[in-house]
């Protein structure tokens, strides 16, 4: 069959959304034909040479991982949005609806949501003969789930796990049979009968998933001459506002020497690729995967920059940032989070404290590696004094840093947070609210959105000072 695969903004402009390079090669190696559409990127560059500096619509700097990306989150900016470009949205839209694609599968993140159901809805009403399929984080089924289908009449079916084995089967199954119920998705029978296939099995074996696929997406399209890869899914952690290690149940990770085999192999087809980014949720979620990968960099000469997310832990040595730095890391970035060793605690992160964080953070810069953390503002139960233990840690850790993340705190579905509401002193959620996800706030209004806002400023302002 044809098969669409569809990215909708935000997600990442340095690099080509590698959920569906790894779909093409899964889907191709099934006797499927892939068209990929990443409307991510062509709506960044268009927002980008219109240059519209207005805060009340998304433009190109709402890309950022900063404050300004919170646009996506609000239902009503990123339907503004869509009416305000519609002309060439409609043309986007188009391309993908006059594609032979009989069936268009969508990777839907958070913050992907809302332009991802309005312009499926869009393709829904153009040509109701397309069979949509969701995927990706937001419909994992501690997330949205089945529940999507139930509220979202224009979708046929949502993947609830990983789709790299479980896609390629439902395509075949269609393709003989036609709509049917199948393990691992939700699906819409005849009458709109909506019908739960229940989980579909892990892969156990990483090694065994395909090389990612980027031959159907312009590299040069792209900010960066980068390229995604993964060593591992899922995390080690149970941090208390991540929805992550739930969604992949458990920790897994590749073998250094496969991953290495995978870095060879798209240097090859891509010699001008400068960097890779581990895509995993910490690159040192295994010590010894992570010494046995620069091991085999350092042994094999393979001369290439890369960089990822990383936990604060006691095993970050010095002696194995100097290892890191050796076979080509430039980069890490740290989920620190606070400051404040009660609201770590709160976040199930205190495995660490603020000065193991500090000392961690020093070595990595002292080394060479390039460093970023990451704040969460507002958490639940943080006092002005934890917040200045906060800006305290900020002040202190801010000359080591390339760049500081400053995400106010998300209710996500699925995370512990969500999942016990009056533990954290936190309103029952308004679901006719399509923003609550970001203006949630306390039963004794202690922490609102406006505050968590203006905590945000302060912390900006420590940072530039």
């Amino acid at each position: 069959m044809k098969v669409a695969l569809v990215q909708c903004p935000a997600w990442t402009t340095e690099s080509p959304p590698y959920a569906l390079a790894l779909l093409v090669v899964a889907l191709e190696k099934s006797g499927h034909e892939v068209i990929c559409f990443d409307l991510n990127i062509e709506l960044y560059r268009f927002c980008k040479e219109i240059m519209k500096q207005d805060d009340s619509i998304i433009s190109d700097e709402s890309w950022s991982m900063d404050f300004r990306g919170y646009a996506w989150y609000e239902k009503e900016k990123v339907l503004n949005f869509i009416n305000e470009y519609e002309p060439y949205i409609n043309k986007l839209i188009d391309s993908i609806v006059n594609s032979p694609a009989q069936i268009i599968g969508f990777s839907v993140q958070s913050t992907s949501k809302f332009s991802s159901l309005e312009i499926a809805r869009r393709i829904k009403e153009r040509d109701k003969s397309k069979i949509i399929v969701f995927g990706g984080p937001l419909c994992f089924r501690n997330c949205y789930g089945i529940g999507i289908l139930k509220d979202f009449q224009f979708l046929d079916f949502v993947c609830f796990g990983e789709g790299e084995e479980l896609f390629p089967q439902l395509i075949n199954t269609i393709e003989k049979e036609g709509k049917v119920q199948y393990s691992g998705f939700g699906s819409r029978m005849e009458n709109n009968i909506i019908v739960d296939g229940g989980d579909g099995k892990l892969i156990k074996d990483l090694d065994r998933i395909p090389f990612a696929d980027y031959s159907k997406f312009s590299l040069e399209k792209y900010a960066k001459k980068l390229l995604p890869i993964a060593t591992s899914r899922g995390c080690i952690n149970r941090c208390s506002f991540c929805n992550e290690s739930t969604h992949w149940r458990k920790y897994r990770r590749r073998s250094a020497q496969n991953t290495l085999e995978e870095i060879k192999y798209q240097l090859e087809l891509y010699p001008e690729i400068e960097t890779f980014w581990f895509n995993d949720s910490l690159i040192n979620g295994d010590i010894g995967l992570l010494n046995e990968l620069c091991d085999l960099l350092i042994s094999n000469k393979v001369k290439v920059k890369w960089g990822g997310q990383g936990t604060i832990c006691k095993e970050m040595t010095k002696d194995l940032l100097r290892k890191m730095k050796l076979a080509g890391c430039n980069l890490i970035s740290y989920g620190v989070e606070s400051g404040s060793s009660k609201i770590l605690r709160l976040m199930r992160k205190d495995y660490y404290t603020p000065e193991l964080a500090k000392e961690i953070i020093r070595s990595t810069f002292e080394v060479g590696i390039d460093t970023i953390f990451n704040i969460i503002v507002g958490f639940p139960g943080e006092t002005e004094d934890d917040f200045e233990e906060t800006k305290d840690f900020v002040r202190e850790c801010k000359r080591y840093t390339i760049h500081i993340e400053l995400p106010t705190f998300l209710l996500l579905k699925g995370s512990y947070v969500y999942n016990h509401l009056d533990e954290f002193n936190i309103l029952p959620i308004e679901y006719s609210d399509p923003d609550w996800q970001l203006k949630w706030q306390t039963k004794d209004n202690l922490n609102t959105y406006d505050l968590r806002k203006r905590r945000l400023e302060e912390l900006k302002k420590i940072i530039s000072e």
